[in-house]
């Protein structure tokens, strides 16, 4: 599982750096020394809010039923609201996502494609400019963009935030995003994403199901969106 080998990894980073800085070369200055700390301190917080999003998701996951379906061999999620790292998005319920078998390979056209579905309690009907606020906040906290500016307190580079462009279609929404991608390319990256929403009333719940893929529109790695469907009927 790819959030497994992110956590060792980073586990190796913070364990390998608390050694070095006790042993701090004397030929490195005060000022690097210090920029490493801070460095090896973002690291060890993003490993916190790491383990802290499995936890969530191991109780959270067994307490919810699915409301997609995929192939087998995508991977699935649960995350539940308010995110462990975007707390600031207001939803009550819960988020449902798959991951395509190349979300994780940089070579594969499928690298960053994977979907989702939020089911959350009845909110008001979705614009460009509340998907912009929620994908700003939710891009910048799950690649780390706040913890590293906030650890990075000595050099001048800081991450950019997420920039979010929402266009209305027949269909629902389309976007684009630059987010920062903290997970394997550690670089920028323009993602493309569909949106539809559905309400059911009856329920009192709303459902926010999205296509995401660095792909243009017209790519063919889209049609494999065909093979996630929701689970849920509304009223």
């Amino acid at each position: 599982m790819v959030v497994r080998r992110k956590i060792v990894h980073l586990l190796k980073i913070v364990l390998a750096g608390k050694r070095y800085f006790q042993n701090c070369p004397p030929a490195l200055s005060l000022d690097r020394c210090r920029s490493f700390e801070n460095y090896i301190m973002y690291k060890k917080s993003v490993l916190v809010l790491l383990l802290f999003t499995v936890g969530n998701m191991l109780t959270y996951g067994q307490e919810n039923e699915s409301i997609l379906s995929a192939p087998d061999n995508w991977q699935r999620e649960i995350l539940t609201f308010p995110l462990s790292f975007a707390p600031a998005i207001d939803f009550v319920g819960f988020e449902d996502l798959r991951f395509s078998p190349g979300w994780s390979d940089s070579t594969s056209q499928e690298f960053w494609a994977y979907s989702f579905a939020w089911y959350i309690e009845m909110d008001s009907a979705l614009t460009e400019s509340k998907l912009t606020e929620s994908f700003n906040l939710y891009y910048d906290g799950l690649m780390g963009v706040d913890l590293n500016n906030q650890a990075d307190t000595i050099n001048s580079n800081p991450l950019e935030k997420t920039l979010c462009l929402f266009v209305k279609t027949n269909a629902g929404f389309s976007g684009k995003m630059k987010v920062y991608d903290a997970f394997f390319t550690k670089d920028y990256m323009t993602l493309n994403i569909r949106v539809k929403e559905y309400f059911c009333p009856k329920r009192n719940k709303q459902i926010i199901q999205c296509d995401i893929s660095p792909k243009a529109f017209d790519h063919a790695v889209w049609k494999i969106f065909n093979d996630v469907r929701l689970t849920v009927k509304c009223d």
